[in-house]
């Protein structure tokens, strides 16, 4: 019995010693802070920065609330970055991504068919003059199905015929995403389907593919486009035949791509 009586009390001691000793994390103002959360959450504050606007009559674009996706890049040394959509009437009229490496950048591209600004603390920062997108009909497709699900799969499809690499010194095949980084129905009567998707470094996008239901005056038809999300040289292929390519670049203030630092941060 007093062997029992003295296991009991040992075991009390030590349950209050686990109990008591060291500090405990804790949820509210006592938590420790978190960088990856800062750095998320400045990356976010940046965008909702922007006000874009399209066209002559200066339409404002509706950000979209979150990130179409986040994602760090070891191979650059980029803890953090996260990409953007810009809409009109549910179309992405403007992509745009922002990371941290030190300082916050950014990388915007137009993809709308007129000329785009973009202020920053009510300072002109960007205004695209010339259209982000050369659309074009992807050669022997089927034409758009007849529901939502379906067309789904016939881009998953169509989106499976490019293939991107990195043409920079050895070259780097890029990773097709097998979801769309933004998937958009509009209200207007020649547009009824549509999606992004991202040929990335890791999780990185550096090509983007715009892939479109379009109502033509005959039949409907899938059309698409490429744009860059990467200063580096870039080409792409369609069923093994190159449709596009462009050289190392960060664009320009006054183009359809443009790079550089967040303004003000």
């Amino acid at each position: 019995m007093q062997r029992s009586r003295l296991a009991m009390f040992a075991g009390l001691a030590c349950l209050a010693f686990c109990s008591f000793s060291g500090p405990r994390s804790r949820g509210g103002d006592d938590a420790p802070a978190q960088p990856g959360n800062e750095a998320r959450e400045a990356i976010v504050r940046a965008a909702r920065g922007y006000q874009l606007y399209l066209g002559p009559e200066r339409r404002a674009l509706e950000m979209q609330p979150e990130p179409v996706l986040r994602w760090p890049n070891a191979v650059r040394g980029t803890p953090e970055g996260a990409t953007f959509v810009w809409t009109l009437d549910g179309r992405p009229e403007a992509i745009a991504c922002i990371w941290q490496n030190g300082s916050l950048s950014n990388a915007f591209h137009s993809l709308a068919d007129g000329k785009l600004i973009a202020q920053y603390g009510g300072r002109t920062v960007w205004h695209s003059e010339k259209p982000g997108l050369d659309l074009q009909q992807v050669p022997n497709s089927p034409p758009p199905a007849d529901t939502a699900v379906k067309r789904l799969g016939q881009m998953k499809e169509l989106a499976r015929r490019f293939t991107c690499r990195l043409t920079e010194a050895k070259g780097e095949e890029l990773r097709l995403m097998p979801r769309p980084l933004y998937r958009y129905k509009t209200d207007r009567p020649e547009l009824f389907d549509g999606a992004l998707f991202a040929f990335a470094q890791g999780t990185d996008p550096e090509v983007v593919l715009v892939l479109e239901a379009r109502r033509g005056t005959d039949k409907s038809q899938w059309d698409y486009a490429l744009t860059r999300r990467s200063m580096s040289a870039l080409e792409a292929k369609l069923d093994g035949e190159s449709v596009w390519s462009v050289p190392v670049s960060i664009g320009a203030a006054d183009q359809p791509w443009f790079h550089g630092s967040v303004t003000g941060q």
